[in-house]
Formats: structure tokens, sequence, C-alpha cells
């Protein structure tokens, strides 16, 4: 029986239709990249690997010279940049496409963030988070973006591990959404409704895939897409950036963990992630509290592509309920 389900923060609405599809092997997809054992650890005609800096536009790199582990460099190709900024409206409204775009690239070559050492995707993370901050000092910015794309059907252009940020000067309409729900939320129950979702998912424990000391995985209860996965800290906290060295080492291993069972669990397919995080504090929209908001990180695998209904209402259709992902994902 189909049912419709909504986004207790967005209030957008999600129809689940469970007899189409179900189980991981219905979705027939090849892997999203070649097995790690057959990939080089260096690729000499990679633009991103090591030797062939010079080709790149260098913003910072950790640790400093030849031998970074993780480098942060301009987009070649980027969606933003820092010329123009005015807003005209003649009928339509135009702005200049002021902003942002990185990408931050982790050695080696052959590096997926699923098998990534700790110590690794741990200074990956800390680049997210000094990004973020150094972007977010720009007067111009509301808003940062981190996320990763994985597999071409994920917008992965290059195999070698990446991911990108993107200053915008305005809060996305999604995030806008999300955030405001948030505060209305806190002003009508006087307590942060992630917060109070940890505590009902942790109740039922039917979407929980992981659960760690310091961070809750579990199956969006309107998850838009089959096997959606929601990393949230326990802790309260508004912003990624606040976030301790010792939970971002926590995090480092709940991230591997999640994306392992992905890669295991559904065949390596492509996937996005992205942070939500608190916005840009230039905005002075009294509605973005850091009382009422709490970051997250969002798991997107691309198993289905959205038709005619998606595209047109704006309500997704998801074929797997949340609580029968994470009962295949949570297994061993």
């Amino acid at each position: 029986m189909s049912e419709f389900r909504q986004d207790i923060v967005s209030q957008h609405w999600v129809l689940f239709a469970p007899n189409r599809a179900s189980r991981p092997e219905d979705f027939k997809h090849a892997p999203a990249t070649p097995d790690i054992k057959l990939v080089p650890e260096h690729d000499k005609t990679c633009p991103f690997c090591s030797g062939r800096e010079e080709m790149n536009v260098e913003v910072a790199a950790k640790p400093a010279g030849r031998n970074w582990k993780v480098r942060v460099i301009l987009n070649k190709f980027e969606a933003l940049g820092h010329t123009g900024g005015r807003t005209r409206t003649d009928f339509y409204t135009v702005r200049e496409g002021i902003g942002d775009h990185e990408v931050i690239i982790t050695r080696p070559h052959n590096a997926l963030t699923a098998f990534m050492p700790d110590d690794l995707l741990d200074l990956d993370l800390q680049m997210y988070q000094e990004r973020m901050i150094a972007l977010s000092n720009h007067p111009e910015v509301e808003y940062v973006h981190v996320l990763q794309n994985h597999g071409r059907e994920g917008g992965a252009s290059l195999l070698h591990p990446h991911s990108q940020i993107f200053a915008t000067p305005f809060v996305p309409e999604h995030l806008h959404d999300e955030v405001t729900g948030c505060f209305d939320f806190f002003q009508t129950n006087g307590a942060c409704v992630y917060c109070e979702m940890i505590l009902k998912e942790l109740s039922d424990r039917e979407r929980v895939i992981i659960d760690n000391k310091d961070f809750l995985v579990f199956a969006p209860f309107a998850a838009r897409v089959p096997y959606a996965m929601r990393i949230i800290p326990k802790r309260h906290e508004a912003s990624f950036t606040d976030m301790s060295s010792s939970a971002r080492r926590s995090l480092a291993q709940v991230l591997k963990m999640a994306l392992q069972k992905l890669y295991f669990k559904l065949n390596n397919p492509a996937y996005n992630y992205y942070i939500h995080t608190l916005p840009v504090s230039h905005s002075m929209n009294t509605r973005y509290d850091a009382r009422s908001y709490h970051w997250h990180l969002e798991i997107l695998p691309r198993l289905n592509v959205w038709g005619g209904f998606e595209l047109g209402s704006d309500v997704y259709v998801n074929t797997v309920l949340p609580e029968a992902a994470a009962d295949i994902l949570r297994q061993k």
C-alpha cells in the first residue's frame, strides 16, 4: 500500500510506493567506480594527482608543499566567481554569479572515501571546517555548501576522490525552508526539532542504522530516495564548524561505515553526500537561530531516475520504505 509522508521540518511531501521495488537487487546498475584493487595509487594523466600541481591554482594544502595529503584548489570550470555582484530586474531578476567554487582533493588516486584511512578522512573533514570558516568571512557570502559526488551518475567527472565547496550570495531555497521550519518548531515547542528527532529515532529503533556515541545514522522518515541516510551529531550543534576535533574523528569513522554499507549492500552505487549547516550570519535573518538549527550530513544514493511526476510536482516517489532500507543497511 502506498502512502504519503511529510517531512516534519520542511513540510515537503514524499510518496512511498514500496510495491514497485524494495530489495537492493531490484536496482540494476553497474558499480559507480572500478574495483579499488584495480585502480592505481597514482595516475600520471589525472589532473588531481601529485606531480601535476601546476595545473591548478592552489588555495590551501595539508601539509604544505609537495607532500600534501589534502589539497584545495580553485575549480577550473567554476560555477561561481568574484566578478560583478549587482542584482538587476527587468521583469525577470538576474544576479551576478558571485561566490566561490573550490575543490578539495585527497591523496592517493584510489583512496575512496569509504575505505580512506581514518586520519586522512579526519584531515579532509578538518579542511571542510577551515574552508567553510574562511569563505564565510567574505561579506557577500550567505551560505557555504560542502558536497561530494561519487560516480558519473552522481555528477563526478573524475575518478580521483574529491569534494566541492560552493559559497553563494543567498541561502538556497531548500535550506531556507529547512532552517525556518526548525525555527517555527522551536517557537512552538521550545525545543530543537532535530534533537527531538534523535530521541524519537532512538526510541523507535526501526530506522536506526548506526548508533555511535557521538553520532546517529538513520533512514529519514520521509526520505526522498531509496536507502538515503542521515548522519547527525547527538550533541546539539548548529554549525558544522562548531564540531570538536574528537567528534570530527568520530564522524570520520561513522561516515566510512555508512559509505561501506552502500558499497557492499548496494554494489557501490553512485551517490551524493552534502552537509546542511546554519547559514552565515551576514544574512541577519532572525529565523537563522543557533538554538533551533542542528547540522547534519545527508547521503543520497543515485539508484532511481526522477520522472515527470517528480519534476512536475516536486513530490518525490520513493519505492523503499525507510524502515525496510534501515533493516537491510544495518545488517552485518
